[in-house]
C-alpha cells in the first residue's frame, strides 16, 4: 500500500504537442456526443414526423445511426471499450490534460481483494458535467503493466438510465462498463463473487453546485451507498476527481437543478474550449484513499448509517 498521496503513482505530464492534441481530438468525442446524441434525435423525430415520404432514401440515411445502435448489444461495449482504450488513440488522453494519479490503494491490491472475495465501492466525487478523470483513470490502467488489465470489466460503473438507454449516447459512454444505479439492482451485484461498482455518491446535484473556483461534495446525507456497504460486507474506497469541475462548465440556474433533480436527467447547457462542448486543457488528476470496512449487517439502523459518512468526510477532505 503507498504510505501517502504526495507522490505519484502514474503521470502523464511529459507529453509531446501531437500526443496532446491528439488527446484533445479523443476526449472530445465523449462530451460532443452529449450534445449531438439529443440533438440527432430531435431532428429525425421531427424529419420522420413531416416526412411525406417515410420510406424514401434521404430518410432512411438519416434513421440508420440510430437502427444501428438499437442492434449493439449493450453486453459487448465493455469489451469493445478494453479494446479501444488501449489504442494509442485513445492513449493521448491523459497527456491532454497532464493527468496524475495518486493512490493510497494500487490497483493490484483492489484486484487481491477480487481474488480473496471482496467487493468494493468506489466512492467518487466531484460528479461535473462529463468525468474526464474517469476516462484517464481507465485508459491509465489499461495503458499499464500493472494496471487491471480484463479485471477492469469487473469496475463498472452506476449511471442513470437515460445514460443506459439514449440511443449513440449508450453506445459511446458504454465503452467504460455502465450499470444499473437502482438500489436493488447494486445490492444483487454487491452479492455476487468481483461484483464491485463506482459510484458517483453526489449525484448530479454536484453538478449544479460546484464550479471551477469551488469544489462541492455532496455526502453528509448521502447514506445510500453506506447502507451497501454495511449490508453487502462490501468495502468503501474514497476517490476525489481533480479536474471533472474544470474542464467544462455549466449554466447552474436553480430551476434547471430543480428540474433535474425531480426527472433524474441533467437539464442545463454546458461548455467549454472555444464555448463549445469540447474539454479545456487544465491539469487533472485522481486521488484513491485506502479501502476501509465494516462487518456486514442485514438490516442497519439509521444510527449506523449515520455513523459511517462520519469516518468517510475525514478521508475525503484528507484526500482535498
Amino acid at each position: 500500500m503507498v504510505p501517502a498521496l504526495t507522490e505519484p503513482t502514474r503521470s502523464y505530464i511529459d507529453g509531446t504537442p501531437t500526443q496532446r492534441r491528439l488527446g484533445f481530438v479523443a476526449a472530445s468525442i465523449f462530451s460532443a456526443t452529449y450534445v449531438i446524441a439529443p440533438v440527432y434525435l430531435l431532428v429525425t423525430g421531427v424529419t420522420l414526423v413531416r416526412a411525406k415520404r417515410p420510406l424514401a432514401k434521404e430518410v432512411w440515411l438519416l434513421t440508420l445511426p440510430l437502427i444501428a445502435s438499437a442492434l449493439i448489444p449493450a453486453k459487448i461495449l465493455p469489451k469493445f471499450g478494453r479494446w479501444l482504450l488501449q489504442t494509442k488513440f485513445m492513449a493521448c488522453v491523459p497527456y491532454y490534460f497532464e493527468y496524475e494519479e495518486f493512490h493510497e490503494i494500487t490497483d493490484q491490491e483492489v484486484l487481491k481483494l477480487h481474488d480473496e472475495g471482496k467487493r468494493v465501492i468506489g466512492c467518487m466525487h466531484p460528479h461535473g458535467v462529463f468525468p474526464f478523470v474517469s476516462v484517464c483513470a481507465v485508459t491509465s490502467t489499461l495503458q499499464a503493466n500493472d494496471g487491471f488489465g480484463d479485471g477492469i470489466l469487473d469496475l463498472p460503473t452506476a449511471v442513470a438510465n437515460v445514460i443506459r438507454t439514449m440511443p449513440i449516447l449508450k453506445d459511446v459512454v458504454g465503452v467504460f462498463g455502465c450499470i444499473d444505479a437502482s438500489g436493488s439492482y447494486l445490492k444483487s451485484r454487491l452479492q455476487r463473487r468481483k461484483g464491485s461498482v463506482v459510484l458517483y455518491v453526489g449525484g448530479m446535484v454536484e453538478l449544479f453546485y460546484a464550479s471551477p473556483k469551488k469544489e462541492t461534495v455532496f455526502l453528509k446525507k448521502r447514506k445510500g451507498f453506506v447502507k451497501l456497504a454495511l449490508r453487502t460486507g462490501a468495502d468503501l474506497v474514497p476517490v476525489y476527481l481533480f479536474g471533472n469541475t474544470t474542464s467544462l462548465e455549466a449554466l447552474k440556474w436553480p430551476i434547471l437543478a430543480k428540474i433535474s433533480r425531480k426527472t433524474g436527467v441533467s437539464f442545463t447547457l454546458f461548455w467549454g474550449r472555444w464555448f463549445l462542448p469540447l474539454p479545456k486543457k487544465s491539469q487533472i488528476d485522481v486521488r484513491a484513499r485506502a479501502a476501509f470496512r465494516f462487518a456486514p449487517h442485514r438490516e442497519p439502523d439509521g444510527r449506523r448509517r449515520g455513523e459511517v459518512p462520519r469516518f468517510v468526510r475525514p478521508k475525503t477532505r484528507g484526500v482535498i
